[in-house]
């Protein structure tokens, strides 16, 4: 019954509707790495030795120079590898293709090789589909004075938003007059096992203005997988690099009317406990991380997923006897309370860097104001 709940609540993202007896799931809370190392979890396997937290599959030319050899790829990007000078040396100059991990989402500076070869692209190749246009990637078009500018916000001037049709704007946002954070758990059935979760951004007047100059309620930060047309999220096939990673910003209002109205769910806010300072620099942060280029890279239902890398963003501002043990044994154990919603919730609790429940948001509270 351990195995079978462990391998439901690890999917730390929107989990397919299915009935579970969660009678054990407290249980989950008390297992110890080896235990959870030991556990026979069908269908689910855990981080390898050594492994690290971010998949990429990418493709460039290899450049071996003195500092050793980096990927350029086709859109102008350029990472440092782990490779050995060898097998660099055979590819030199050589268009590849580069299956590796980066340590987590916020540290891309290395990726260590797993598999290297030539690649030649065929003639007639087959494209893939398009992304789904729900998520764009956040753009950092602009940085000085106090403001950032944030373009692909999505956003919605209607009460109701159409479903399949979105719009967009651009956002300044002023980290100095961030007024509140919230850790936002949007459960799923069986709530008592799935949820996603997110961060809401609050503001004082003037802290927050779109393009028309109209101040939304909050900024939404949402870490998502970035499927294709035709392609629907899973859990479990997010354990197998089958698709992207997308960190997705939107206003809380259409964020929290999508959510009710076309997903006929809930959603459930609790105050992040920060200094101002601290909440100021999560803040521009988040926003710094939601603007890298991420694509090659894969969202991964433990390592790489909606929650874990909120907790990553929190330790960048929290003083380091305060940060948050993301592995439970180092690059082989993830720890499950910094990647499974209900439980982050509870361990960041503990810590006092979460206060109760605010209230929850559905139909008939949507419209209340978050302080």
């Amino acid at each position: 019954m351990i195995s079978r709940l462990l391998s439901l609540a690890l999917l730390a993202a929107p989990a397919a509707a299915q009935s579970q007896d969660a009678a054990d799931f407290s249980a989950l809370g008390s297992m110890t790495a080896a235990q959870v190392r030991t556990s026979d979890l069908p269908g689910l396997p855990l981080p390898s030795e050594k492994s690290w937290g971010v998949n990429y599959s990418l493709k460039g030319v290899l450049s071996l120079t003195e500092d050793g050899p980096y990927l350029n790829t086709a859109d102008g990007r350029l990472f440092k590898l782990d490779l050995s000078e060898r097998k660099a040396r055979k590819l030199d100059g050589r268009t590849v293709v580069v299956e590796a991990q980066a340590r987590q989402a916020d540290d891309l500076s290395v990726l260590k090789v797993g598999k290297i070869s030539e690649y030649t692209p065929k003639a007639g190749e087959v494209v893939p589909a398009p992304y789904q246009p729900r998520r764009r990637q956040a753009l950092l078009l602009e940085n000085k004075a106090g403001e950032l500018v944030m373009g692909n916000v999505r956003k919605s001037d209607a009460e109701v938003p159409p479903a399949g049709s979105y719009d967009w704007t651009t956002m300044t946002v002023k980290p100095e007059l961030i007024k509140n954070v919230y850790f936002i758990k949007k459960p799923f059935k069986p709530e008592l096992v799935a949820a996603h979760s997110f961060l809401v951004f609050t503001f004082e007047k003037g802290g927050l203005k779109d393009a028309a100059g109209r101040e939304p309620m909050a900024l939404a930060l949402s870490i998502e997988g970035k499927t294709r047309v035709g392609q629907s999220f899973s859990p479990l096939t997010g354990l197998n690099n089958a698709f992207g990673i997308n960190w997705s910003l939107s206003t809380w209002e259409e964020y929290a009317a999508r959510t009710i109205y076309e997903e006929k769910g809930h959603l459930v806010p609790y105050p992040v406990l920060l200094s101002h300072a601290e909440k100021a620099a999560l803040l521009t942060e988040s926003m710094r991380q939601a603007a890298v280029d991420r694509e090659g890279e894969f969202y991964n239902t433990i390592k790489n997923n909606c929650t874990n890398n909120l907790l990553i963003l929190f330790n960048r501002v929290l003083p380091k006897e305060r940060q948050i043990k993301m592995w439970t044994i180092p690059y082989m154990v993830y720890n499950v309370r910094a990647t499974m919603p209900l439980m982050v919730i509870k361990n960041l609790q503990k810590r006092g860097l979460l206060g109760a429940e605010f209230t929850d948001i559905n139909a008939q509270t949507l419209h209340t104001v978050l302080p």
